[in-house]
């Protein structure tokens, strides 16, 4: 009985002890709780007071936990290990984050730790670092992030899985570094990746199967690098890419099936390259494709069924390159195409030298609804050679188009003030191949020299064009389905061709069908 009322007494004072001692449990609880909101003021990451801090940032909101948008300025070098990057906890919400750096060398790495403490983190920005190797996992798992920015920031290496795992990453910006090769297993479980842009860097290698992992992206940019070899292989998996651009690079051929491992593009530019072949079967699978740019290269001839695996292609940019002719059998898969009141072709500043295999050329001037293509057409130029045999422009003519002028060093009337009796002079025969591409040069005919100049095709009529070789492609260059009769030419029913060159082509059908008919008899 008394060991229960010792008992009793000791659990008395026990129940005493908590309740008086509660409230001040309470109140240290308390003053914890406001030592650290202290803390977090004193070292908010939008609002840093220290003088010699290595950043300084800029918040859309400097209240605590409240800022989204933050881009910091690295002032001088900042270290892994800085205390400074714990500041970061007080703005946790942030979604976009962006870092400038303002000295060189200052940031030269990624700060994936603190990547992977933002939860709500959406949008990474890096500009002006030195981040020459981007590490193997230095952007992985980051599953709220849908954009990342690395433009300018000296990368020269990306390792094996740089970009791994990102389930909702849908752009990727690499432009402006240094990077030489892309190699297989960077870009690794990315899918919903949709842009990804490499301009403007010094790749010369995209190994085979670079991109085999990235069968979402639709949208792949490379211009501006040192590429100069592509093949299937290149472009890997990219089924449902949209859009190619390898502009600016020193790409020299483009080779049979070299884009039908992308069978959805739409969109294709080859523009200011070296390129001076294109297969026949180049562009084979491509029924999708619409706009084809092929500016500014070394294109001299094209091959006569080069665009028949792309039979949708609405646009068309062949401008400065070094044509020669550009004929029927050439433009005849897409030619319907360019009826449209939105289809465009690009022919000027080639060299084409004036003759029959342009004569399509009219037909489609009269039949395109697009005034921006017909206007276009009718700014072409063309070289025309005033000794050929079969050409049939009139004095009048000619002189109601005056040729350019020569410059003197060429001029028979100018040297040294000789008449035309002197052209037998040393220099009478003199032919310099590398002004064919001026607007004037002279051409050695017996002992007659005589003149080339450049005309605006359609000061010229399309009877009068010279056919100076009779090949199949001669005889069809001036045939073509219109948009009314598919085997009419364009233009029926307009007086752009005339019953003198109706007559000119009978003849050689003639002719033709002659042969065959010897022929047969020969060998029976």
């Amino acid at each position: 009985m008394g060991q229960f009322l010792n008992n009793s007494r000791i659990l008395k004072l026990l129940l005493l002890t908590i309740l008086f001692a509660s409230p001040g449990l309470a109140m240290s609880k308390a003053r914890g709780k406001k030592k650290t909101v202290k803390e977090l003021k004193e070292n908010n990451i939008c609002d840093i007071q220290g003088q010699q801090s290595p950043i300084y940032c800029y918040c859309n909101n400097v209240n605590l936990q409240n800022a989204s948008d933050v881009n910091c300025w690295v002032l001088s070098k900042f270290e892994r290990n800085d205390p400074m990057w714990s500041y970061f906890t007080s703005q946790i919400h942030l979604e976009k984050l962006t870092f400038t750096v303002r000295q060189i060398g200052s940031l030269d790495y990624v700060p994936s730790q603190l990547l992977h403490q933002l939860k709500n983190l959406r949008v990474i920005v890096f500009q002006y670092g030195w981040l020459h190797d981007l590490a193997e996992r230095a952007f992985s798992d980051l599953n709220g992030v849908t954009e990342i920015n690395l433009s300018r920031n000296m990368i020269v290496v990306l390792h094996k899985y740089a970009f791994y795992n990102m389930r909702n990453l849908t752009v990727i910006n690499l432009d402006d570094n240094r990077i030489s090769e892309i190699n297989r297993d960077t870009f690794v479980n990315l899918p919903n990746l949709r842009k990804m842009y490499l301009n403007r860097n010094n790749i010369s290698t995209v190994h085979d199967k670079a991109f085999k992992l990235l069968g979402s992206l639709q949208e792949l940019e490379l211009s501006g690098n040192q590429i100069t070899v592509i093949t299937r292989d290149s472009f890997h998996g990219l089924r449902n890419l949209l859009r190619l651009d390898l502009r600016g690079n020193q790409i020299t051929m483009i080779g049979e099936r070299s884009f039908v491992e992308m069978p959805e593009l739409t969109e294709l530019e080859l523009d200011q390259n070296q390129i001076i072949y294109i297969s026949d079967k180049a562009f084979e699978s491509m029924r999708n494709l619409r706009k084809l740019r092929l500016s500014e290269n070394q294109l001299v001839t094209l091959m006569p069924d080069f665009l028949a695996g792309a039979p949708n292609v609405h646009f068309l940019d062949l401008r400065e390159n070094s044509l020669k002719t550009m004929t029927f059998d050439n433009i005849k898969p897409i030619v319907t195409n360019l009826y449209g009141i939105n289809s465009h072709l690009y022919l000027g500043e080639n060299n084409l030298i004036c003759d029959c295999k342009l004569a399509w050329i009219w037909g489609l001037r009269n039949e395109t609804k697009n005034t921006k293509l017909r206007d276009a057409l009718e700014e072409l130029t063309c070289f025309l050679e005033s000794n050929n045999a079969t050409q049939k422009i009139n004095s009048e003519d000619l002189g109601r188009n005056h040729p350019l002028a020569i410059p003197d060093e060429y001029d028979d009337n100018s040297r040294d003030g000789n008449n035309e009796d002197d052209d037998e002079g040393e220099n009478s025969d003199y032919y310099d191949e590398s002004d064919e591409n001026s607007s004037n040069f002279h051409i050695k005919s017996n002992r007659e020299v005589k003149k080339c100049c450049t005309k605006h095709l359609f000061e010229l009529k399309p009877e009068e064009l010279p056919c100076p070789e009779l090949s199949r492609e001669d005889l069809m260059a001036s045939e073509q389905p219109s948009s009314r009769h598919e085997n009419a030419r364009v233009g029926s029913g307009s007086s752009w061709f005339s019953s003198g060159a109706t007559s000119f082509q009978a003849g050689q059908s003639v002719l033709v069908a002659s042969l065959l008919l010897l022929s047969i008899l020969f060998f029976t």
